[in-house]
């Protein structure tokens, strides 16, 4: 009877084990292989410029469709540019097209080879193909690094700067003044109104109050009217691999926020109000008088090997010591408080 319950129990344990073994594989999701690699890694990483169905947008970002450039030229080379970028005027399918393309070299050599593959067996292209390890051969030959915080958020930025996110204005639009140009397409008051709120709380962060660009591009109406409104809808739509988020796919602007975006980015900046200096005096806190600071030297730090990084979110600097790297002390500036003031 013990031989049986053990056999029995052992039986159990097998059977059960086996069930869950084959539920795992059942549940299991398989990596995506060959064309369907290809198509997911495209539209994570190129669709938002080149659009889905590879046909581009005319004017901004040249076809992937049909396009005489891609296919005229190798596997190899199209692996190039996207490892490299590509900067200034190109011809494709007999029209012109001056932009940037970032570096994707953060991608895996496996992802980019799967995405040209893609491309070209898709929309009537020529069929080639192209490896991974032709697109290591390419890396290598172009000395590009392969850690994935060296591709480029904007032109000119590394991955590795995503970690750091622009804080968003929350200057607010109070006592904003409405800059109308004519030249621009149409906006009313309350439009122009909504969308300086949402551009200081979703863009001014990375593109600037005054839109002159800082860790995002620069959005002056010289740019933005040349661009003109459906290339601007598409990139607020979109986003791009650049690092633009995708405010109007991701459901955080509707179509018509996306539209009133596109038409007021196309307007002179608002001016957010001034904080001059008749403010800041009259915000003055004095809180160790004159008379009572220390006359002479009271630390053991290098004084003459400090250094102050701006911590912008918090409205703080860091002090650091520049021979142990430690940092020192956190000084609050005041700027959180003062721009608190102006929402």
């Amino acid at each position: 009877m013990r031989t049986m319950k053990i056999g029995a129990a052992l039986f159990a344990m097998l059977w059960l084990g086996g069930q869950a073994i084959a539920s795992d594989e059942v549940n299991e999701r398989l990596p995506k292989q060959g064309h369907e690699a290809g198509e997911a890694a495209y539209k994570a990483n190129c669709a938002a410029c080149h659009q889905p169905d590879g046909k581009g947008l005319p004017g901004a970002f040249p076809p992937l469709a049909k396009s005489d450039y891609l296919n005229s030229r190798s596997g190899k080379e199209i692996a190039a540019h996207v490892l490299q970028g590509i900067t200034g005027t190109m011809t494709v399918n007999g029209e012109t097209y001056n932009n940037v393309m970032p570096a994707q070299s953060h991608l895996s050599d496996a992802d980019i080879a799967a995405i040209i593959n893609y491309v070209y067996s898709s929309w009537h292209n020529s069929g080639k193909s192209i490896t991974a390890e032709d697109v290591g051969a390419q890396r290598q030959a172009l000395a590009i690094t392969s850690d994935k915080s060296q591709g480029e958020m904007h032109p000119g930025t590394s991955r590795g700067m995503e970690n750091y996110q622009g804080a968003p204005s929350v200057a607010g639009s109070h006592g904003v003044e409405m800059v109308i140009n004519p030249d621009a397409p149409p906006i009313s008051k309350v439009e122009y109104k909504e969308a300086t709120q949402i551009f200081f709380e979703r863009c001014a962060g990375c593109h600037g109050v005054l839109r002159k660009g800082a860790t995002g591009k620069p959005l002056t109406p010289d740019i933005t009217r040349a661009k003109g409104t459906e290339y601007l809808k598409a990139l607020i739509n979109f986003g791009s691999p650049g690092g633009m988020p995708n405010w109007g796919s991701s459901g955080d602007l509707s179509a018509e926020q996306v539209d009133m975006m596109a038409r007021f980015l196309q307007h002179d900046p608002p001016a957010p109000p001034e904080w001059g200096m008749p403010e800041m005096m009259a915000s003055w806190k004095e809180f160790i008088p004159l008379d009572k600071r220390p006359t002479k030297k009271e630390n053991d730090f290098n004084i003459d090997n400090f250094f102050a990084v701006t911590l912008r979110d918090s409205g703080e600097i860091a002090l650091i010591d520049g021979d142990s790297k430690k940092i020192i002390n956190i000084i609050k500036t005041g700027y959180a408080v003062h721009i608190s003031r102006l929402s």
